[in-house]
């Protein structure tokens, strides 16, 4: 190794020039392994709502496409084109929404 360069984030020595840009950090390097997780990382959430239903997304940017599920269960995707997670609290304004709306017409019970 010419320059060999700890990663701050894990701790692996890799080569300087194998270093990449932390997505989350301006001034930041580190390995291709956790600028990957990271990515990851940044490209998923999860929520639960009111009535214990677990939400979760996962955007692929190279696709632009959102997927949502809820326990577990696709239940939509969505096309994005530059923050999956406002696009994801819009779905979360139409789910909240839909939910009242269910448990108004239902006398309370959703």
């Amino acid at each position: 190794m010419d320059m060999p360069t700890p990663c701050p984030h894990c701790g692996n020595v890799v080569e300087l020039n194998d270093m990449v840009s932390h997505p989350n950090e301006f001034k930041s390097m580190l390995c291709e392994d956790c600028h990957d997780l990271i990515e990851t990382e940044n490209n998923q959430g999860s929520f639960t709502d009111d009535y214990g239903n677990k939400l979760t997304w996962v955007a692929t940017p190279d696709d632009g496409l959102l997927e949502i599920y809820v326990n577990g269960k696709n239940i939509t995707t969505w096309g994005y084109e530059d923050d999956p997670e406002a696009l994801f609290s819009d779905f979360m304004a139409i789910w909240n929404k839909a939910q009242a709306s269910t448990k108004s017409s239902n006398g309370g019970a959703a």
